[in-house]
């Protein structure tokens, strides 16, 4: 299986109200109050209200997202671990 390229990563916020990522991999989950996508820099956590996403291209890694966004952080990706990596961690 090839490996895929790095995409590049940018984030744009105005107002905290319209939130434009760049280089998504995929969403993980979302809720109207917690939004978690994968990057090539980390996992992206978007926390608000009322947050919900307006668009999302899976072949550009274009997002956006509308609501009243509170904080954004990231979280370093780290190896997925098996069943029993889990269970005996």
């Amino acid at each position: 299986m090839a490996e895929q390229p790095f995409k590049k990563h940018g984030l744009n916020l105005d107002s905290r109200e319209r939130l434009t990522a760049t280089g998504i991999r995929r969403v993980d989950f979302f809720s109207d109050e917690l939004i978690t996508a994968q990057t090539d820099l980390g996992q992206l956590n978007i926390k608000g209200e009322e947050l919900h996403i307006e668009s999302l291209d899976s072949d550009s890694g274009d997002m956006l997202v509308k609501g009243k966004v509170g904080a954004v952080s990231y979280t370093e990706s780290s190896p997925t671990l098996s069943f029993f990596g889990r269970l005996f961690k």
